[in-house]
């Protein structure tokens, strides 16, 4: 059974985006659409992203968080902040270069709420290898190092997205 979940808050301009479980690609359709909603508004005041329920967290869903940070950035906003308190959560930030666009913090602020599960998107093949393709070249962009991991799998979402 698939008990993974994201959270979602906000209160006075700050959002808040818990991580439930094990975050895998399948998820990652349901946050690309909350994103492109929510920063189709206007510009968060503050974002905090809290993994410390987090079992474990996938490289497409790490290039969305790349996203936000990407987003809040390119608005002027102030920089994400990120909760995460598992040394093999860290160890993956880490190593994929995330401690560069994100304040990493071991325990953050009170939490806003309980939040409300975002609603499960269904993604044709399509979407999905259309969000994968964005994510993957989110994590490519932060440096040379993820550009080297991830570029034979750029390369292969690109063969299968024709609009890429």
């Amino acid at each position: 059974m698939d008990n993974a979940k994201i959270l979602h808050a906000s209160q006075d301009g700050i959002h808040v985006l818990r991580f439930v479980g094990d975050i895998r690609y399948t998820l990652g359709h349901t946050l690309d659409r909350f994103l492109d909603e929510l920063f189709a508004g206007p510009t968060p005041g503050g974002f905090v992203i809290d993994l410390t329920a987090t079992d474990c967290i996938d490289s497409t869903n790490l290039g969305l968080l790349v996203r936000i940070a990407r987003e809040m950035d390119n608005h002027g906003a102030p920089r994400v902040t990120l909760i995460s308190n598992r040394p093999d959560i860290n160890a993956v930030l880490s190593s994929m270069a995330l401690d560069e666009v994100f304040d990493i913090v071991s325990r953050g602020p009170a939490p806003i709420g309980s939040g409300q599960e975002l609603p499960r998107r269904e993604a044709d093949r399509e979407s999905l290898s259309r969000t994968l393709l964005k994510a993957h070249r989110a994590l490519m962009e932060l440096n040379e190092h993820n550009e080297e991991i991830f570029r034979d799998v750029v390369a292969k979402l690109e063969q299968t997205d024709p609009g890429s």
